[in-house]
Parts: C-alpha cells; sequence; structure tokens
C-alpha cells in the first residue's frame, strides 16, 4: 500500500509541475520515476511492475481510441509511402547500430521494430492544439502513424514467439489479424450501435468502454498474444467519429490517471545507462533526428505535399513514441531483451517527445525550408504587375476564379498542391507552385505589385506573414474564426468570414424565397 500511495503523490506532483512550468508531463513524470527508484522508495518491486501493466494497458487503448482512419481522407498514398520509407530506414540503421555494439540479433530485432513507432500522444495533442487535424500534411501524419503501429502490432507475435517453431509464429500472426478484422467490424458497425443508439447514461457509457477493453484483452489473452495488442484494438473499435468524442469525454481522466501511474512506474524500473549505453543512445538518436526526416521530406515531396507540409510532417514523426516502450518492455518481460537496452530506449523516447514541440515550429519549418528547400519556383515569364494574385485555391474558392478573370485582369494563382496547379495550367490559368506565405514566392509572383491579393490560406500567422509583406489594403482574407477575423482587420486587411458569409447568403435566398412566395403562394423555391 505505501508503494501505491508514493506512486499516486509522484503522478500527482508530475502532473502539477508540468503545468506550473508548462513542460511536456511525460518526461517530467519519467524523472521522477527516476528519482524514486534511485532512492530506494518503491521497495515492492512486483507491485511497481504490475502497477505499471496496468497503467501500460490503459494507455495503449487511449492510444488506439485517437487513431480515426477518416482523418486520413485524401492522403493514404504519401501516408502509406510515408510510413513505410520511415520504417525502413529507421529498423535498418537502428538493427546496425545494435549490432555493431554486439547486442545479439533477437534483441536487435526488438530495438529495430521499437524506434520506428512515433508517439501518438505527443502528435495527436500538438496537432489539436494547433489546430492542424484536416490539414494535408496533418492527415498525412495520422495515416503514417496507423501504418505505423499495424506494423509493430502484428510484429509484436513474430517477436514474442521467436524462440518458437514456425507453427507458433504463423498461428501468432492468423490470432492478431483476427482480432484486427473484429475491431473493425466493431468500428464499423457494433460500436455506433452501442453507443449512438442505445442513448446510455454516464454511467452505463463508462461501463460499456470498459466492457469492450477487457473483452479484447481476454481475447487476446486467450489467443496467447500480449495483452497490449487486444488494449489497443479495443481502442481501434472506439476510434469512430462520433463514438470517440464520446468515449473521450468518459475516459480523459482516467487516462490522465494511468498515464501517470505508467510513466512513474516505468521511470522507476529503468537504470541509468553506462557509458556503452549512452553511446547506442546517442546512435539511436542521431537515427530518429537526423536520419529519417530528409528522406521523408524527399517521399512526400514526390507524392505532392508542399515543402513546408513535408518538414512539418517529418518533425512530428522524429521520435519514439508509447509503443517503442511496449516493445523492448516486452522483451524485457520473456528475457529476449536486457534491462541495459530499456534503459536506451526509454532515454531516446523521453528526449524525442521533449524535443518535439520545440522542432515542429513555424520558426524551425521556415528556416529548414530557406536552407534545406533552396530550389527555384518556376517564375512567371514576366514580372507580373496589376495582376490579381490567389494564394491558395482549393476546390470551393475555385468557384472565384470565372470572376476574377470576368475582370479582365490578369489572374495569377499560387498553391502547394501540384495536381491543382498542372489542373490550372490546363485550363489557361496563370498558376504557380508554392507556400503562400513565403517571401521568396511573394516577390517573384510580384506580391507588392498586385492590384489586389486575395488569400486562402488556413493558417493565421500566414496571413499575417503576408500583410507584413504587402499592403493591407489590397489584401482580402477568408478565414473561418471571427476572432481571427477581428485581429486581421486591426491589421487593415479586408476580411470574409465564412460563418458570416455563409448567414448572408442565407438570408438573401430566405429573403428572395419570401418574396416570391408572397406574390406566388403555390411556387417552390430552393435554395442554392
Amino acid at each position: 500500500m505505501t508503494t501505491i500511495m508514493v506512486i499516486l503523490v509522484a503522478s500527482m506532483v508530475g502532473f502539477a509541475a508540468a503545468t506550473w512550468w508548462r513542460v511536456p508531463v511525460i518526461p517530467l513524470l519519467l524523472l521522477l520515476g527516476v528519482a524514486l527508484g534511485a532512492t530506494g522508495m518503491l521497495g515492492d518491486t512486483v507491485t511497481v511492475r504490475q502497477t505499471m501493466l496496468l497503467g501500460l494497458t490503459f494507455l495503449v487503448f487511449v492510444v488506439g481510441a485517437e487513431l480515426d482512419f477518416a482523418r486520413v481522407t485524401g492522403q493514404w498514398r504519401p501516408a502509406i509511402a510515408a510510413a513505410l520509407t520511415q520504417f525502413a530506414v529507421l529498423a535498418t540503421l537502428a538493427f546496425g547500430a545494435a549490432r555493431l555494439l554486439r547486442i545479439d540479433t533477437l534483441a536487435a530485432l526488438y530495438i529495430a521494430v521499437a524506434v520506428t513507432a512515433s508517439s501518438t500522444l505527443v502528435i495527436i495533442t500538438l496537432l489539436r492544439q494547433r489546430q492542424q487535424f484536416f490539414e494535408p500534411f496533418g492527415r498525412v501524419v495520422i495515416g503514417v502513424l496507423l501504418v505505423q503501429d499495424f506494423i509493430v502490432l502484428l510484429a509484436l507475435p513474430v517477436l514474442t514467439r521467436a524462440t518458437e517453431d514456425m507453427n507458433s509464429i504463423a498461428i501468432g500472426l492468423v490470432a492478431t489479424l483476427t482480432l484486427m478484422g473484429m475491431a473493425l467490424v466493431c468500428r464499423a458497425w457494433l460500436c455506433p450501435l452501442l453507443f449512438l443508439r442505445l442513448r446510455l447514461d454516464d454511467e452505463s457509457m463508462l461501463l460499456a468502454v470498459l466492457t469492450v477493453l477487457f473483452g479484447f484483452i481476454g481475447l487476446s489473452l486467450v489467443a496467447g498474444l500480449p495483452l497490449v495488442i487486444g488494449a489497443f484494438l479495443a481502442g481501434v473499435s472506439l476510434s469512430g467519429f462520433p463514438v470517440n468524442g464520446l468515449v473521450r469525454g468518459h475516459v480523459t481522466s482516467l487516462a490522465d490517471f494511468f498515464l501517470a501511474v505508467f510513466f512513474v512506474t516505468l521511470g522507476a524500473s529503468v537504470s541509468l545507462p553506462g557509458l556503452r549505453q549512452l553511446a547506442f543512445e546517442s546512435l539511436l538518436l542521431g537515427t530518429v533526428l537526423l536520419a529519417a526526416p530528409p528522406i521523408v521530406v524527399v517521399v512526400l515531396r514526390r507524392l505532392g505535399l508542399g515543402m513546408r507540409s513535408a518538414i512539418e510532417a517529418s518533425h512530428l514523426l522524429a521520435q519514439c513514441g508509447e509503443l517503442s516502450i511496449v516493445v523492448v518492455l516486452l522483451g524485457v518481460e520473456r528475457g529476449h531483451v536486457s534491462p541495459g537496452s530499456l534503459s536506451v530506449v526509454v532515454l531516446v523516447a523521453v528526449v524525442t517527445m521533449s524535443l518535439t514541440p520545440w522542432l515542429a515550429t513555424d520558426t524551425v519549418t521556415w528556416r529548414l525550408m530557406h536552407w534545406f528547400g533552396r530550389r527555384r519556383h518556376a517564375a512567371p515569364a514576366e514580372s507580373p504587375r496589376g495582376h490579381i494574385l490567389m494564394l491558395g485555391c482549393g476546390r470551393n474558392t475555385r468557384l472565384l476564379l470565372p470572376r476574377l478573370i470576368a475582370t479582365g485582369l490578369p489572374v495569377l494563382v499560387v498553391d502547394d498542391d501540384a495536381g491543382t496547379v498542372e489542373a490550372l495550367r490546363r485550363e489557361g490559368i496563370q498558376a504557380v507552385r508554392g507556400d503562400g506565405a513565403d517571401y521568396r514566392l511573394l516577390r517573384l509572383v510580384g506580391a507588392r505589385d498586385a492590384r489586389i491579393i486575395v488569400s486562402t490560406m488556413r493558417r493565421l500567422r500566414d496571413h499575417e506573414r503576408l500583410l507584413r509583406f504587402a499592403d493591407a489594403a489590397r489584401v482580402l482574407i477568408r478565414v473561418f474564426d471571427p476572432a481571427d477575423g477581428v485581429r486581421l482587420r486591426q491589421r487593415g486587411a479586408t476580411v470574409i468570414v465564412e460563418s458570416e458569409a455563409a448567414v448572408d447568403q442565407f438570408l438573401d435566398w430566405f429573403d428572395h424565397t419570401f418574396r416570391r412566395s408572397a406574390t406566388s403562394p403555390r411556387s417552390a423555391v430552393e435554395p442554392h
């Protein structure tokens, strides 16, 4: 009981300190756990291990529930290509580094698979905070996470049964694939029926969530698989919209509690590394942070993403995460991996997860764009002046083009999607591929000499960069958030708020319909 009390107190202190100092909570919890382990305050190792297993189970469940397939719409091809490329590069380099330090082959395979899994918790949190879930690079990153996690799940029965015969490995793979199929069936039909149509109250909802969790864990144990496979797939079965929103509302507090418990107990189970382990950690850090990201950027660029989106995606994915720790922890439990290797992987995960919020920023991205992305943009044949410049040309904003062209002024479009640019050029519209917030490109397309600039870019900071470059009086900006509109109007821009425009359109239709119906009661006018 004393051991559990110490763990709970450390978890509470870690969360409070992380909130107060505004630092990532996971590294702080791990450090607290390491301190407790070093001082010997957690003497009951059996209780520590069992508590860690309980926290791990719930943590993996929450990770699975955050991965909604629908968020990857339209970006599966680059997501799969980036995931497979990153897996191949990281696994090969990590395996080579492990063998270089004379780690045996099976342990090296565990480590190679472990470093390929990025942190779903960190990435989802950052995308949600920055409202980038549905940007192209955000959808690609979520797709990469899904592919990574399913590869790791398929690798687990192979690794954990590697010392057994081939039949045992085949049975483990079949059992894992069967559970995956069941999770997808539950996600598509059973869980929506259970959570949406039955109209459960809060207590019944929580019990239903726990029933799904323990049901998949039970099936996993019956099949002889690691229980984390069942926990993860239970989360996947609840990941569909809007079920995932209901589940998140009921398990958020529990998720925070078990996250704290797991990382404190994990830190307490980790020993401080020696010089050889520190050398190994340095090699793995170099692999994760420096080797794989440029290759991922190249792959995503070839598949149509803009330079900035590709760099942002590669930064978010340059880390080891929760499943990395799970893989090596399972290896330690089966005697396939030494506790020292677990310490190395945990430290790599801590460092990379801590660096991600600072690496995946606009400042770092723009610096890398100017250094790493030195390619020249395809500038217009003549230096444009007195033209209409359109920054961003998605499906909805393309409806503006005929009206802009009808003004008789030359129109120039900038968009970071290669397919959009090619389609516009085929229609005879002058278009340049690039980022509308890039000052170098804005100079090439004559932003300062344009008669008017129509900006439909997605981010407030991009609009603000544009206004610092060009005369705000000539800039027309579309935004979705009224608060953003107020901020941009204060800078002198003309702003169209999407929601306000929709209301105006509806009122125009309503007024038109009302007047028509007053003169012709039997007529039926449809909105358009």
